[in-house]
């Protein structure tokens, strides 16, 4: 099997994966180290999911999710051109974020480090969130949504702190009822 294929494969079965962890769900983390906000929620839509995969496509956003989710994308709904970048260095980046992406099923268990202001190469992003094996940079939106995802933890040693709680709650749901880490003695406050 060649590579495109091997990269269509991913992404159609990661794209399950993304629904069960980013579209179920919304997360609020914490730490008292934030300098520009005392937390931030972490949402995510379906148009989100193609940054994260590293490919081009002519497929609006919203419809490269629906074709990876329905099973239907194919080879030719997606290439490695990008601008004036070489295929080899799109390639490999594809290939880096099709490693990471089976990663984030386990990224709100684990125990994280956050930076806000994060920059790596030409990325920028609002806020960054990582653990020892993926780096996921998102968009200064309320909530915030992904915009980036990076293999292994890309935050910067000076700008890094550690994330004390983790919440989730179903996504729209008014409260967050599950802690995915850390303490707390209720939930009102943290809507």
């Amino acid at each position: 099997m060649d590579f495109k294929q091997r990269v269509c494969n991913s992404i159609k079965a990661y794209s399950i994966l993304y629904k069960e962890v980013f579209l179920d769900y919304e997360y609020l983390l914490y730490s008292p180290d934030f300098k520009y906000k005392p937390h931030y929620i972490i949402s995510a839509n379906e148009d989100n999911y193609y940054h994260l995969t590293g490919v081009h496509s002519l497929l609006s956003a919203q419809v490269f999710y629906t074709k990876c989710y329905d099973g239907t994308i194919t080879t030719g709904d997606f290439d490695f051109k990008k601008g004036s970048k070489s295929e080899k260095s799109i390639k490999g980046s594809v290939r880096e974020k099709i490693l990471a992406l089976p990663n984030i099923a386990d990224l709100f268990s684990k125990p994280l480090q956050a930076e806000e202001n994060f920059s790596k190469g030409k990325v920028h992003c609002f806020f960054a969130a990582a653990d020892n094996t993926i780096t996921i940079g998102f968009v200064n939106t309320a909530p915030a949504v992904p915009k980036t995802l990076l293999r292994r933890n890309q935050l910067n040693p000076a700008g890094k702190v550690g994330v004390t709680l983790v919440l989730r709650r179903n996504k729209g749901a008014d409260a967050f009822d599950t802690i995915m880490q850390g303490e707390i003695g209720g939930f009102n406050e943290l809507k």
